[in-house]
């Protein structure tokens, strides 16, 4: 018997839509795009492009005139928590792009609105679902691992680089090493606290594993890696390509180019792809993702904490807007 199709509204189409989740949702027959929230003058091109039905101004507008299963928010952070409440409220399912909410408290009060009213919240945290990453988690099972080294490292910065950027590797942390944060020590580089060179932090966890955080702003190049280790294992991912776990047997190695006879791209290998199935699965079985928005809110304080060891402020600079997405 075939599934109900699922109809989809989306808050934005900038960069980062029409790369990681619009093509991803477009390739599924159970899924219908009904209809966008938008800003630009024409939306004519970007109708015709994803196949959207209808497009309006804002988000109340859509949720008014269109009956809708979910809502994927793919807007600047500074927009999430309108959009996401709105949906919740209206009782819509929703994706939103990480971060849940500018303030770890507002990530806190979204994902109790989900919860007290039955609605799936998924947020965007790619990286889980990023194939070399669940093989490398997967090789500690529950207990995670017992020490955990995670960076991501580029040259030149960008407004609040930790929160934008590094609390993908943050949640990371949190969920390879199967804890809590109780203590945070770090440090930040550079003489623009909105805009730092760079940031490290040692965290403890309450099962008593230990992970390390490396940002820096200041290198010569991109690169994302993380090592892992923790019961006579190792675990060694070079995002997005390799992975390799080492254990006293011998050591095995999966690379995505020949995997996937070089037409791997960034949708899958990051995991973009994976999580957009992830969440359409979640609004079928009403099943927690592994992403929810309670999971986001931990993440969320755990990076406040790493931001005020590190003398970072944790929250918005006024008045500063927030633009590191295209026009959407």
């Amino acid at each position: 018997m075939s599934q109900a199709v699922l109809r989809m509204g989306v808050v934005g189409a900038g960069n980062i839509a029409s790369i990681a989740q619009l093509p991803t949702l477009v390739q599924r027959d159970d899924v219908e795009l009904r209809a966008l929230v938008t800003r630009r003058e024409d939306p004519g091109p970007l109708m015709r492009r994803w196949g959207f039905h209808a497009t309006y101004p804002t988000v109340e507008r859509l949720l008014n005139e269109e009956e809708i299963d979910a809502l994927f928010v793919l807007t600047p952070r500074s927009e999430h928590v309108q959009a996401t409440r709105h949906a919740l409220q209206a009782g819509v399912d929703v994706f939103c792009e990480k971060p849940l909410a500018t303030s770890a408290a507002e990530a806190e009060e979204l994902a109790l609105l989900a919860e007290r009213n039955g609605r799936i919240l998924m947020v965007g945290f790619n990286r889980r679902f990023a194939p070399v990453y669940q093989e490398g988690r997967a090789a500690f099972g529950v207990t995670g691992a017992s020490f955990c080294v995670a960076q991501k490292n580029r040259a030149g910065s960008e407004y609040r680089a930790t929160f934008e950027n590094a609390i993908h590797m943050v949640d990371l942390l949190r969920w390879y090493c199967g804890g809590e944060a109780v203590d945070v020590t770090a440090h930040a580089a550079g003489d623009d606290q909105w805009q730092e060179d760079g940031i490290s932090a040692l965290i403890h966890f309450d099962n008593g594993h230990t992970g390390v955080l490396m940002a820096a702003r200041n290198a010569g190049g991109w690169s994302e890696k993380l090592d892992a280790y923790g019961e006579l294992t190792t675990a060694t991912i070079v995002a997005p390509d390799r992975v390799t776990v080492t254990r006293p047997s011998g050591s095995q190695v999966r690379e995505m180019s020949p995997e996937a006879f070089g037409w791997a791209t960034a949708t899958q290998t990051f995991g973009f792809a994976g999580a957009v199935h992830h969440f359409i699965d979640r609004v079928r079985d009403r099943q927690q993702p592994l992403t929810s928005g309670a999971e986001a809110a931990m993440t969320q304080r755990l990076l406040d904490m790493i931001l005020a060891a590190a003398g970072l402020p944790t929250e918005e600079q006024p008045g500063r807007e927030w633009a590191s997405h295209a026009k959407k």
